[in-house]
């Protein structure tokens, strides 16, 4: 991943990674590679790698990080889209969304399993497993939320903007689920025992 490569410039020679201006270019960062990979795939409907990037920020940098790639990647894509300008109504819902995404990689973090886990080749499919589980999980939660705030202000009840929603939005929600059990079961991996590999290197 590009922004693995762009962990020293970032770090500097300070081991903290808490001073705000060191978190502030890791969202920058991050930010950049989602929106980056989502304009890349903007041909293909509802398959993007923006919400693994989300994860891996959340994982490897904590929640705060997470967080503000996934509001300034939703902030930015929501407005600039190839597929059409949010509205301000569900751009909100869009946010919150991605934001489950962080919430996955800092919880993960903290889990004893994960923590359980080596970075040698031999675990890469426990990995993979737990990330895909998590990624499918997580993109299902979101899409139930994003649909329902697709309609919740033009049906004439809460339920109904659920039920219509689910259903509408159905077809994109498999293909949305689909590729990111697949992309959090490859990409998100491989990123992150790369990252933890370089880090202990350079520590």
């Amino acid at each position: 991943m590009p922004a693995l490569g762009m962990i020293p410039t970032i770090l500097g020679s300070s081991p903290a990674l808490t001073r705000a201006s060191t978190k502030a270019s890791l969202v920058a960062v991050f930010t950049g590679v989602s929106l980056g990979t989502n304009y890349a795939l903007a041909a293909v409907p509802n398959v993007k790698v923006m919400d693994a990037i989300v994860f891996i920020a959340a994982f490897l940098f904590g929640l705060d990080v997470g967080l503000g790639v996934a509001f300034f990647s939703r902030l930015v894509y929501g407005y600039v889209n190839p597929w059409g300008q949010a509205g301000i109504d569900l751009l909100v819902f869009l946010i919150i969304g991605e934001s489950f995404y962080a919430l996955a990689g800092s919880l993960l973090r903290r889990g004893s399993f994960v923590k359980r886990l080596t970075i040698k080749r031999e675990t890469y499919a426990q990995w993979s497993m737990i990330f895909g589980v998590t990624g499918l999980v997580s993109t299902f939660a979101y899409d139930v939320l994003t649909n329902f705030g697709s309609y919740v202000f033009t049906t004439t009840s809460l339920f109904n903007a659920l039920i219509i929603g689910m259903a509408t939005g159905a077809p994109l929600a498999i293909i949305h689920e689909v590729s990111n059990l697949v992309f959090f079961g490859t990409v998100a991996p491989v990123t992150i025992i790369s990252a933890k590999r370089f880090l202990a290197i350079s520590r």
